[in-house]
């Protein structure tokens, strides 16, 4: 605690020596507790509060120490409930979502989205699936859509015949296919 030197009268035109007399000479005030609990009477009290919770516990007949472990039990069986109701349910849409050909990851994430009640994560996902199955979609049209070989001249194809032989399989892609190349054949015919 620093000493206050404009309380002490002509502090500042002492020589040295009178300075050092003075601050001998000076008293510090008692600090004002008011307001403050003394040490001893709060560790009192404290032990006193202490002791009185020890009495009442002891106190708390064999039916209330029954009755609290009755009521902890019944909030852990329902907290229990609740946490494999949840993982049915979450089980149950991600079956449901793999039935409708979500990658088993996205469904995952999908169907614990729908049990948190997320739903600007379900859509989001939704159209994360949606692009994906548009891709497979265009990657199996791609695939399955025949292709001339190379050694083939387009004016040599008989387009009409190839469309012909793809109506009869039944094989729709193609018939789109040959006649798109017979279209481009009369358009752009060979010099």
């Amino acid at each position: 605690m620093k000493i206050d030197t404009t309380k002490i009268e002509g502090f500042d035109k002492m020589t040295p020596e009178e300075k050092v007399a003075a601050l001998e000479a000076y008293e510090i005030e008692d600090p004002d507790f008011t307001g403050y609990v003394k040490k001893d009477v709060f560790d009192k009290t404290a032990s006193e509060l202490a002791s009185a919770k020890k009495q009442l516990r002891d106190k708390m007949t064999a039916d209330e120490q029954k009755e609290k472990d009755e009521a902890e039990k019944r909030e852990k069986l329902e907290n229990d409930y609740n946490a494999l109701l949840k993982k049915v349910t979450v089980s149950e849409n991600k079956a449901k979502l793999l039935g409708l050909g979500y990658e088993e990851a996205l469904a995952n994430e999908t169907a614990e989205a729908m049990a948190n009640g997320e739903i600007d994560k379900v859509f989001a996902n939704q159209k994360k699936h949606l692009e994906a199955l548009e891709k497979k979609v265009r990657a199996d049209v791609l695939k399955d859509t025949p292709k001339p070989s190379k050694d083939t001249i387009p004016g040599e194809i008989d387009y009409q015949k190839k469309i012909e032989e793809a109506q009869k399989n039944g094989d729709m892609s193609a018939v789109a296919y040959y006649t798109r190349l017979a279209a481009e054949a009369e358009a752009n015919p060979a010099t």
